[in-house]
C-alpha cells in the first residue's frame, strides 16, 4: 500500500506538469530533473540509498520548478507590462 501511495504522489506531480505545460509545467520538469541529479549525488552507503534519496530531490524540484515556471510565464509578463505602461 505505502508503494502505491509513492508512486501515485509521483505520477500525479508528473501528470500536474504535463497538465500546466502551458502555465509553466516545464520548469517542474525541469525541477524535478535537477532535484534529481542534485541529490543523486550526494551521501548514501549505498544505491538504494541515493536513488532514494534522489527520488526525495525531484519530489522538492517539481513543486519548486512548476512555481519558478508560473511566475516565469504568468507573472514576469504581468509585471513588465505594468511597468513599461506608459501613464
Amino acid at each position: 500500500m505505502r508503494l502505491l501511495l509513492i508512486i501515485g504522489v509521483f505520477i500525479g506531480m508528473m501528470v500536474l506538469c504535463v497538465i500546466g505545460l502551458p502555465y509553466g509545467g516545464a520548469g517542474g520538469l525541469v525541477g524535478g530533473a535537477l532535484g534529481f541529479l542534485f541529490r543523486l549525488g550526494g551521501r548514501g552507503l549505498d544505491w538504494k540509498e541515493r536513488v532514494g534519496n534522489a527520488y526525495v530531490g525531484a519530489l522538492m524540484g517539481m513543486p519548486v520548478g512548476l512555481l519558478a515556471g508560473g511566475f516565469i510565464m504568468l507573472g514576469m509578463p504581468y509585471i513588465i507590462g505594468l511597468i513599461n505602461t506608459p501613464q
